[in-house]
C-alpha cells in the first residue's frame, strides 16, 4: 500500500501555519447580499470604542485624541467632531477613512481595522505577528526545498 501524499487542501504534517493562533478560526468572505456591507453603525461603535480603550487604557482624553489627530492629519479635528461621529442621534455624520492611521496611532486602538478586514474576509497582522508570519512561511518555503532536494536525491540515485 502506497503512502497516502497530502492534497493541496490538507497542510504536510511538518508544515507551518502561516498564521499564530491566535487568528483561528479564519474570516470567511461575506456572502455578496444587498446591504450586507453596510457598516455605518459598526465603523460608529468602533470609534467609540477606541476612544473609551484610550482613555481607559492609555489616558487619552477625546480631547486629547482629537488634538495628536489634527497633529498627524494636519487637518482641524475637535473632540465634538468625534463626538458627532460616534452619536447614533448624528446620523449624517461618517468618519473619514483618511483619518483612520491618525485615529490608531492616537488611541493604539486597531479594532476599527481588524473589524473591517473581517467584514470582507481578511485579516490583519500587526506588530510581532508579521515577524512570526514571515519567519513561519519562510520555514515552510525551506521544508518545500528540502523535500525537493530529497526527491532530486532519489532520482539521481535511480539513473546513476
Amino acid at each position: 500500500m502506497s503512502r497516502r501524499r497530502p492534497t493541496p487542501t490538507s497542510p504536510h504534517p511538518a508544515q507551518f501555519s502561516m498564521l499564530p493562533d491566535a487568528y483561528s478560526p479564519l474570516p470567511r468572505t461575506p456572502a455578496a447580499l444587498p446591504g450586507s456591507l453596510g457598516c455605518a453603525t459598526r465603523v460608529a461603535g468602533l470609534v467609540a470604542y477606541g476612544l473609551d480603550q484610550a482613555r481607559l487604557e492609555r489616558g487619552r482624553s477625546r480631547d486629547d485624541v482629537a488634538t495628536r489627530m489634527s497633529e498627524l492629519t494636519g487637518e482641524r479635528i475637535s473632540k465634538d467632531m468625534l463626538n458627532a461621529m460616534t452619536a447614533e442621534s448624528h446620523q449624517g455624520h461618517r468618519f473619514p477613512l483618511q483619518w483612520l492611521p491618525a485615529f490608531t496611532e492616537a488611541t493604539g486602538c486597531y479594532d476599527l481595522y481588524t473589524q473591517m478586514a473581517e467584514l470582507i474576509g481578511a485579516m490583519v497582522l500587526i506588530g510581532q505577528d508579521v515577524i512570526a508570519a514571515k519567519m513561519a512561511e519562510q520555514d515552510r518555503i525551506a521544508a518545500q526545498a528540502q523535500a525537493t532536494k530529497r526527491r532530486l536525491a532519489r532520482m539521481v540515485g535511480r539513473y546513476a
